[in-house]
């Protein structure tokens, strides 16, 4: 070959190896800026409660709320035409449906009093107000009798009417969480908060006083969140919207039990018994999407899990062409780090924007997280997420477990080192310390009767340990309540490090090695290609 043909070829390579190492370089910094714990925590710092007056001033025994009571949180006063109705039932398949078929709404009105001075009185000008529909909410504690509410905010017309919620965004449906089964009363809190830090599509909430206005008299109702609900919007999950004309549709899909109130959706998983548990479709809704639209995500979604459980190395080994890894290794850590072993299996969320791979996520419900299940002690020790759908294919892959725990040690450096965790749960402690004894004595009969009188509400149950000996997990001691929490997170927080070295001992698969001989292959291809094009074109 010439020496000139030579020269033409060698500038060639490096002409082309410059923008490969140039693109390297930039995965190279994109991969480490991606491990290292993200701080874009979007709540407000929280003061300390500011009062040194007794909690109890203004509440008598019938938690009748007196002229002058005020709180350093958001007062909540709602409203409404008639009873709340127990309107759920089991239909003989341990689910809990609709006995009418329908939702239960009823009419009412919120007022929201927020002056953003943390010296909030009933009697102060609201912020915010808008009439409602109301209902009841959630599964396990749907007939705790402290209530938790869906709020659908409309005009006086009966439309939608979007409000910003303390700072939360403008929408139309909200969430009013206060699960009788967390005793602290901050565990969805410190999971949403922290999981803020992480992920971008982590419901935002804000605590805040709930009362219950009825004609001229206020009853106190207790410590709740105010809450996003799980939607399409730009203050939430930011897909596109739905447009009946497009060919492919961005999508949200919750895995849990059946119910009547989603579209159940025909999937693969579902119809092969790889899984037990149902997809619901949560967006586009149910009286928007067109048939062609559904058939559309049950063959999409069903592509997806037919990848992931495929018995083929080489199909199952590009389940990361057709899935966000990034975001399914956030979801695992966030919900093994808190022990929330109900995620995975229920009230497990998926979104795909059109275009773009499946990703998980929000996180959702840590009512029962945190050593805080009612058959038995949570164990610190080991780990069980990698047993949940999905996870247990992808913790088969070398890859996905290095992800994991690379992830995890750049995240105990900042969001989940014990410091950060104890310094989130201090402030939040100090900030709801008055609330929080106003909740204990609007519920503290509910809360530690276990006699079994009040068989509906949550009770740890007690158990036998390895000497046989019966350990009750009976506490009506909010600090140490508190000082459970601390210490189980201290205790699993270590040893998830051990478990993830584990767990990379039984993977059988390795990606990794796929994705570097096909970077390979491209980068041979257009060493010898494009050399070989210059010197044509020369020609």
């Amino acid at each position: 070959m010439p020496h000139r043909h030579r020269r033409i070829c060698l500038l060639g390579a490096c002409v082309l190896l410059i923008p490969v190492m140039i693109g390297l370089s930039f995965w190279r910094g994109y991969v480490e800026s991606r491990n290292k714990a993200v701080n874009k925590n979007t709540y407000f710092e929280l003061p300390p409660d500011p009062y040194g007056e007794d909690p109890l001033r203004y509440l008598e025994e019938d938690f009748t709320v007196q002229e002058g009571f005020h709180s350093n949180l958001p007062i909540i006063i709602l409203s409404m035409e008639e009873e709340l109705a127990d309107y759920k039932g089991f239909d003989g398949q341990d689910n809990q449906e609709y006995l009418t078929g329908e939702e239960p709404y009823i009419k009412g009105h919120i007022s929201i009093i927020d002056g953003g001075t943390f010296d909030n009185c009933i009697t102060d000008r609201p912020a915010a107000q808008s009439n409602l529909l109301i209902k009841k909410r959630g599964h396990t504690s749907y007939n705790f009798d402290k209530v938790q509410y869906l709020l659908k905010l409309q005009t006086p017309e009966g439309l939608e009417n979007p409000v910003d919620v303390l700072g939360m965004g403008a929408h139309d449906s909200w969430i009013l969480n206060g699960s009788m089964a967390d005793k602290s009363m901050i565990r969805n809190y410190l999971a949403y908060r922290i999981s803020s830090e992480v992920s971008e599509v982590t419901p935002d909430s804000q605590f805040c006083e709930v009362i219950i206005q009825e004609g001229d008299r206020y009853v106190y109702q207790g410590l709740y969140l105010m809450m996003e609900t799980v939607t399409r919007d730009v203050n939430r999950i930011p897909i596109d919207q739905f447009q009946e004309k497009n060919l492919y549709t961005s999508y949200i899909v919750r895995r849990d039990r059946f119910t009547h109130f989603d579209m159940m959706l025909d999937t693969y998983g579902r119809l092969s018994g790889i899984s037990e548990e149902w997809i619901g479709l949560k967006y586009p809704s149910e009286t928007r999407i067109t048939d062609r639209a559904r058939r559309y995500i049950e063959a999409d979604f069903s592509q997806i899990e037919q990848v992931i459980y495929a018995k083929e190395e080489k199909v199952f080994n590009t389940y990361d062409r057709y899935i966000d890894v990034n975001s399914f290794v956030d979801y695992f850590l966030l919900n093994e780090y808190f022990g929330n072993y109900d995620a995975g299996m229920h009230s497990t969320y998926m979104y795909k924007n059109s275009g773009e791979s499946l990703k998980v996520g929000p996180v959702w419900d840590f009512d029962q997280a945190m050593n805080n299940y009612a058959k038995e002690e949570m164990e610190t020790g080991t780990m069980a997420f990698q047993e949940r759908p999905f996870y247990e294919r992808f913790t088969k892959d070398k890859r996905f477990v290095d992800l994991l725990q690379s992830r995890y040690a750049a995240l105990r450096k900042g969001t989940l080192s014990h410091d950060h965790i104890c310094d989130v749960i201090d402030d939040t402690t100090a900030y709801i310390r008055s609330a929080r004894e106003r909740e204990w004595y609007r519920w503290a009969a509910d809360y530690y009767d276990d006699s079994g009188l009040n068989w509906h509400n949550y009770y740890l149950s007690d158990y036998l340990d390895d000497d046989d000996v019966l350990v009750s997990r009976f506490n009506d001691n909010y600090d140490q309540e508190i000082y459970n929490i601390k210490v189980y997170l201290y205790k699993h927080g270590r040893a998830m490090e051990t478990e993830l070295r584990i767990l990379e001992r039984s993977t059988v698969y390795d990606t990794s090695i796929r994705n570097e001989n096909e970077l390979f292959l491209v980068i041979i291809m257009l060493l010898f290609f494009m050399p070989s094009v210059m010197i044509i074109r020369k020609g």
